[in-house]
């Protein structure tokens, strides 16, 4: 974390002794995190989405998509309501003090169950965020969320093991096939990493299509990857399947 994160996670600490910590949904006090248990229950999904390649695509008669090139994804969160817009504000209006209480979101999503799921990866990846974004913000919103929580599960952790080749715009008003075309070769992996035989772990803030993920999935398999599995803070209702699938 930077010096300017830093000095804003002890600020937050300073301001939450004099001010308690309280939901962002309910109002009740909390210790961690932004919900109580029973708003957490609410927004909580820990759903994985299992991928099986298209026939189109293993005879090359289509572009890549995430199930093409992904194993799986496994989705913590609902892309709503508070977490919606702490994730907004995080990457829209430099709200970095919501990055302890974001970290604390994803510790509490990954019981043992999960945690014993992620020992089966060799490497652990961010989607990288351009340098003038991160320049902007002062911190990498991936890198940030997970890599010092996966770290201390003895992960081995790369934040820089994928590169922006070039700067994209900005994805939330591009439906599917534009999110391709603007992505479309736009990561690379960093040379001094192998990952020839590895299975990886990618993980991002938010998985709405999938189109981001996907074509950095595509990066690594190209590169000898093993397998690429995804990991997301919060994942688009397009993604959450049934109470079924759930179960």
């Amino acid at each position: 974390m930077s010096f300017a994160g830093e000095l804003r996670y002890y600020l937050q600490i300073l301001k939450e002794i004099i001010f308690p910590r309280a939901c962002a949904v309910c109002g009740y006090h909390v210790d961690n995190g932004m919900l109580c248990e029973k708003c957490r229950k609410h927004y909580l999904l820990q759903y994985q989405v299992k991928y099986t390649p298209r026939e189109e695509y293993l005879a090359g008669q289509s572009a890549p998509l995430p199930e093409d090139v992904l194993s799986s994804v496994l989705l913590l969160y609902k892309y709503d309501g508070v977490l919606k817009d702490a994730l907004h504000r995080l990457k829209f209006e430099g709200a970095g003090e919501l990055l302890p209480m974001l970290r604390e979101e994803v510790e509490a999503a990954l019981p043992n169950p999960k945690l014993r799921w992620l020992s089966q990866f060799d490497i652990v990846a961010t989607i990288p965020t351009s340098q003038e974004r991160r320049q902007q913000r002062g911190y990498d919103v991936p890198a940030e969320l997970f890599l010092s929580i996966l770290e201390e599960r003895n992960l081995t952790a790369c934040a820089d093991l994928l590169q922006r080749e070039r700067r994209t715009a900005p994805l939330f008003a591009l439906d599917k096939q534009q999110r391709q075309a603007e992505l479309a070769e736009c990561f690379g992996v960093t040379p001094r990493y192998t990952v020839a035989g590895k299975r990886i772990l990618l993980c991002d803030d938010i998985y709405t299509t999938g189109t981001t993920m996907a074509e950095a999935a595509r990066v690594l398999l190209e590169a000898g990857a093993a397998s690429v599995h995804g990991l997301a803070l919060c994942g688009a209702q397009a993604n959450w399947g049934t109470e079924a699938d759930r179960s």
